[in-house]
């Protein structure tokens, strides 16, 4: 009777083995996570807190969908090759994708196009010739800011156009449109832009120069780089000039509340960063078409509830 209940034993001990085996087999895999992805969103310009909006948002989306988002920035505004080195040493350092602020459209743009990375990237608030970019329209926020300029001030102003960092596309864009006959907002309309002997100095420089040489009535900064030169400029001089401009960074936001800047354009760059790190991580989404909103803001409703998010991140 023992010899015939032998088998049916090891049999049974067998099969338990096998369930046990099986039970930590789906345990193991159901427990096992996927590797996070790496996002590097290289940005131009050396200080971070400049790219909150955009970061925030990019965080958020990639907590979503299992991913961590590094924000790298450069030690220059402009400089192409810094930029290419950046984006090499990410893909080197095994990114999975990458989030693309271009300091440069053309230089960058041709490097993009000569290298073709296998990982996945997209350009954000500034882009690159050849490619979409993500961000609002620029034409449509350089006419809004015109627009302003013709509702708060008289018919025969001058005012100064800075022609600067015109190596971004984005603010190309922006000074085709302020620079059109057909937009009207002033009477007499002029270019500042640096020569060849203050290509390699600091921009602030330069602005001094032209608000101590040339009268205007109105000074018109189109992108972050330029507002915060020409606010540096002004402070320094101690100089009472009116002051608009498409911006958000942490400075102009200051000046625009302290009543220095009259009015301001500016992005949804929570947005961009959101979307991007959506589009950048899912083929399907990158083919959707994306519309991203932009405000306008007076010195009196910078406080308004549509505004705080957008321009005091920090608090958010």
């Amino acid at each position: 009777m023992k010899h015939r209940q032998r088998p049916l034993l090891i049999l049974a001990v067998l099969l338990a083995l096998a369930l046990i085996g099986e039970l930590t087999y789906y345990t193991y895999l159901s427990k096992r996570e996927d590797p996070i992805r790496q996002i590097s969103l290289i940005v131009y310009g050396s200080d971070p807190a400049r790219w909150e909006n955009l970061r925030q948002g990019a965080e958020l989306a990639a907590s979503d969908l299992h991913a961590e988002v590094t924000l790298i920035t450069m030690s220059t505004e402009d400089d192409a090759l810094e930029q290419i080195s950046l984006i090499e040493r990410e893909i080197a350092n095994g990114a999975d994708a990458l989030l693309i602020a271009a300091c440069d459209s053309e230089t960058v743009g041709a490097y993009m196009a000569h290298t073709r990375p296998k990982i996945p990237y997209m350009f954000v608030e500034s882009g690159i010739l050849t490619e979409d970019v993500l961000a609002a329209s620029d034409e449509e926020m350089a006419s809004s800011l015109a627009h302003t300029i013709d509702e708060n001030e008289k018919d025969w102003i001058k005012v100064a156009l800075i022609a600067d960092h015109l190596e971004r596309e984005s603010v190309r864009k922006r000074l085709e449109v302020m620079q059109d006959p057909g937009v009207k907002y002033a009477d007499e309309v002029v270019l500042w832009e640096r020569n060849e002997q203050e290509k390699n100095k600091k921009a602030q420089f330069f602005l001094q120069r032209e608000l101590t040489e040339e009268a205007v009535d109105v000074v018109v900064a189109l992108d972050n780089s330029s507002m915060e030169e020409l606010l540096d400029a002004t402070v320094n001089l101690n100089k009472d000039i009116k002051i608009y401009g498409i911006a958000n960074s942490n400075k102009s936001v200051y000046y625009l509340d302290n009543r220095l800047i009259k009015s301001l354009v500016f992005e949804d760059e929570f947005s961009i960063g959101y979307l991007g790190v959506q589009k950048v991580l899912d083929e399907k989404k990158r083919e959707q078409e994306e519309t991203i909103r932009f405000e306008v803001v007076g010195y009196d409703a910078v406080y308004e509830a549509a505004h705080q998010k957008l321009l005091f991140p920090h608090v958010r």
